[in-house]
């Protein structure tokens, strides 16, 4: 059964950037957009490894995550796969080896955590 878990106050999180923070022993990435915040399991799913630490580093704009390990972008509000496997450490590599990258896995989205902002402090709901 889920519940809500306070992740902290709305200020802590600033409109523009991604934090990784840990859930109940579960490390989320929460994205604020103007007052609203979207949550997402901190883990690409081409091969489970972490959004914000890797070889190319952090990288979120827009909205728009990108893995630092193999240049999959997602939109954080959706979820949705923008492009799947890229590149290799924020370099973009030659179309012919995106296939060996992708180890024969098909595009998938990021999974998506439950957020609401009530009086000014966000919780998730887990479970």
């Amino acid at each position: 059964m889920s519940h809500d878990v306070t992740v902290g106050p709305l200020e802590q999180f600033v409109d523009g950037e991604l934090v990784a923070v840990e859930v109940e022993g579960r490390s989320l990435i929460v994205g604020r957009v103007g007052s609203e915040v979207h949550v997402a399991v901190n883990k690409c799913p081409h091969l489970g490894f972490s959004l914000t630490k890797g070889p190319g580093g952090l990288n979120y704009e827009n909205g728009v995550v990108q893995c630092p390990w193999h240049n999959s972008r997602f939109d954080l509000c959706t979820g949705a796969n923008l492009d799947w496997v890229s590149g290799f450490a924020g370099k973009s590599i030659p179309k012919w080896s995106q296939s060996l990258v992708k180890l024969g896995r098909q595009p998938r989205d990021l999974t998506l955590v439950p957020a609401t902002v009530v009086d000014g402090i966000v919780t998730v709901s887990v479970g």
